[in-house]
């Protein structure tokens, strides 16, 4: 068995594509929390138990029934991988193969098993932004956090001086309404000062938004100068606000509603990733519209059309629905589709030649092309603008 903490390599996927007949492909929601190891651990043993009574029925031998159950009881007995998990588990076993991907981003619970193994989800995982920035940000402190492919969200260490909090930022005391120094007249003497009551208040919030913007920008400049990494900010109102009108830069900013005061390192990073998710599909469903509406020669929604495109070298992206199977055989020189029976719903073409999900070896040849793929759920996506199962943008308008 081979576990592999990193995100899925081209390499991994030429291991895992191909026939691996009888195969099981297992995908698990999972969580670092201890306290859910064991909902984990009873939900994989019962997917497998399902998974190979299913091979058992559909004929597989005695000798392939025992391999596929001791590469089982081996993944659940690892008690290192269950004691580090991240948000989602796939696991690829067949006699004589077990892989094992503990994955940051959420997968569906499922388990496949066929002739090859299932690999839309897994595809998931690079084909989406998993790399995020949070600021957490109240009138008592403020923090950034970094997520990775690979890493819960840990919080940056930066130097705050002089902006740590609200009062640190305006110059006052602890719980003082005005800077030190402000004119402490009275109304009748015309020197109240401008900076009481909640205008006043707000005005001392913009102030501080302003020195964590100029604080943070060159923190997060340092560590990503092309402003490729989005930010997430959590923060309540009226401060999140003040903080997302002051902001002018490229970067991606999205808003999160909300006292940040108690949030530690899970919740920051199960947040984090939710939100990715979120901005993931509205990024894809914009992308799409654009592309709809305004250079129509240059999608194509034809699976057979799209593998000769692929196999060409002329998909610039490809987008498929990871919870949609399409069984087939693809040729990786030509391109050439041929469908499993049923319409491709079946297991085996009609000679009997075993069958895999055409999309992710679409997948697979695009991304040996230089292409780019993003996995999508049709139910997540506006209707007029996404027409599944797989759409290509090709790098040169049809003739």
């Amino acid at each position: 068995m081979t576990v592999h903490y990193e995100l899925p390599t081209t390499a991994d996927f030429a291991a895992l594509a191909g026939a691996h007949h009888p195969a099981i492909t297992v995908y698990l929601s999972t969580s670092p929390v201890v306290s859910e190891r064991e909902r984990a651990e009873v939900a994989a043993r019962s997917a497998f138990d399902e998974a190979i009574e299913q091979v058992r029925s559909n004929g597989a031998s005695s000798a392939e029934v025992a391999e596929l159950r001791a590469e089982r009881d081996a993944i659940i007995g690892d008690q290192r991988l269950w004691g580090a998990l991240a948000r989602s588990m796939a696991i690829f076993v067949a006699p004589g193969f077990s892989e094992v991907f503990v994955l940051p981003n959420r997968l569906d619970d499922a388990w496949h098993v066929g002739s090859h193994f299932t690999l839309g989800q897994l595809l998931r995982a690079p084909s989406q932004d998993q790399e995020a920035f949070a600021l957490t940000l109240s009138a008592h402190e403020w923090s950034l956090w970094h997520a990775t492919p690979t890493d819960r969200a840990a919080k940056l260490e930066i130097d705050q001086s002089g902006a740590a909090n609200l009062d640190e930022a305006t110059n006052r005391e602890p719980g003082e309404d005005r800077p030190r120094g402000a004119n402490r007249g009275t109304s009748s003497q015309g020197g109240a000062s401008r900076l009481m009551g909640d205008e006043g208040r707000k005005t001392l919030l913009d102030q501080y938004s302003k020195r964590v913007i100029e604080i943070a920008r060159r923190e997060l400049l340092a560590r990503d100068p092309d402003e490729r990494v989005p930010v997430f900010v959590f923060a309540a109102e009226p401060l999140l606000s003040l903080f997302l009108a002051n902001t002018r830069n490229s970067r991606r900013v999205v808003a999160v509603p909300g006292s940040p005061d108690r949030l530690g390192p899970a919740e920051v990073d199960e947040a984090l990733r939710q939100q990715l998710a979120k901005l993931n599909v509205h990024e894809a469903e914009q992308t799409l519209r654009v592309l709809t509406e305004g250079t129509a020669g240059r999608i194509e929604r034809d699976l057979a059309a799209i593998g000769r495109e692929a196999a060409d070298g002329a998909v610039e992206t490809l987008w498929f629905d990871f919870t949609t199977s399409v069984n087939g055989t693809l040729d990786q020189q030509s391109g050439a589709i041929e469908f499993a029976s049923d319409h491709g719903s079946g297991e085996t073409l009609v000679d009997g030649t075993r069958a895999g999900d055409l999309l992710p070896q679409l997948a697979l040849l695009v991304i040996s092309k230089g292409g780019k793929v993003v996995t999508v759920r049709s139910d997540d996506l506006d209707g007029t603008v996404w027409a599944g199962p797989a759409m290509a943008e090709l790098r040169f308008a049809l003739a």
